[in-house]
């Protein structure tokens, strides 16, 4: 990380999906990740499949390019991603900040434990 800084480099960004479950949706989020360089996909449980018809319909193609996985432990995964050296930034329907962000599911927004210092960074 500091040889990468030194050079000027940027850590890769990530996807955090937290609970999107129209696949469309999931299909959606996927095709815009790669258009903005995302370097992967981390879905939380209740996630809609990335390889359901429709989202791999609403990706445009972009679900075969992006690794993805599924975390069944949410707030672990959280914990390491911050551990990794990687800032949280969780848009929710009070506020919004870089490099990771943690999208929630139509309505409801992030769950409120994906948010809950010290994981979220706002």
């Amino acid at each position: 990380a500091a040889l990468a800084a030194a050079a000027g480099m940027r850590r890769p960004t990530l996807l955090l999906l937290d609970g999107v479950i129209k696949p469309e949706n999931v299909g959606s989020l996927f095709r815009s990740a790669l258009a903005f360089g995302v370097a992967g996909v981390l879905l939380s449980p209740g996630c809609a499949d990335p390889l359901y018809r429709k989202a791999i319909r609403a990706s445009m193609g972009a679900v075969f390019k992006l690794p993805y996985t599924f975390a069944p432990h949410w707030p672990e995964a959280l914990s390491q991603v911050k551990a990794g050296g990687y800032g949280l930034l969780a848009l929710h329907l009070q506020g919004s900040v870089e490099h990771t962000a943690a999208l929630g599911a139509n309505g409801t927004a992030a769950r409120r434990r994906s948010l809950v210092q010290p994981r979220a960074d706002s």
